[in-house]
């Protein structure tokens, strides 16, 4: 799935940063994600999405249906609905880089971080060691062009398990996709 629109209320240096890193995804507008606010970056799997609206099942976020969907098995009957999407990573825009690499940390179990630098000049060499350090994207945003100063890594920190919190946090990226009026079109958004 690929593609280059996104949702409303996604600047456009944000998802430039996005294409800049490679990151294959529908940005969405910023949200809060475990109290900290970011822009999400989501795949959708078009055939669950359209299964899942299609037969009314709304983004489920009552985490002791997700933790009863997490343990089931063939002889329970028919199986929950799977994701309609998954976290590709977050991307922050925080002025400072402290406060950028704090919430990325917070966030690295569900996903993959990505902080856009912006202003004349870039990052010091410091604080791009640091984000280094932690596999956290850098993308410096300037007006003439945007360039990625630290390729992180891709997708979850390696030591990151899946269960409920992240498929309550896929389920609340649903809602926030569901919500920007975002529908799939069988193609991703870059």
């Amino acid at each position: 799935m690929t593609s280059n629109s996104a949702p409303t209320g996604v600047p456009e240096h944000v998802r430039d940063a996005v294409h800049a890193a490679g990151w294959n995804g529908v940005v969405l507008p910023r949200t809060k994600v475990s109290d900290y606010t970011v822009h999400p970056v989501i795949a959708i799997d078009a055939h669950v999405w359209a299964d899942r609206v299609t037969a009314g099942q709304r983004p489920e976020l009552d985490r002791s249906t997700l933790a009863l969907w997490g343990a089931w098995t063939g002889d329970l009957g028919a199986p929950p609905p799977r994701p309609a999407v998954s976290i590709v990573g977050f991307v922050s825009t925080a002025t400072r880089a402290a406060t950028a690499l704090e919430t990325l940390d917070a966030l690295a179990g569900y996903g993959a971080g990505l902080w856009i630098a912006t202003g004349p000049r870039r990052p010091r060499t410091l604080t791009l060691a640091e984000f280094d350090l932690t596999s956290i994207w850098v993308v410096h945003a300037h007006p003439a062009r945007t360039s990625v100063l630290v390729h992180g890594r891709r997708g979850p920190v390696h030591t990151a398990q899946r269960g409920v919190a992240l498929r309550h946090k896929e389920e609340l990226l649903f809602a926030r996709a569901l919500d920007s009026a975002h529908a799939p079109t069988g193609q991703a958004v870059a």
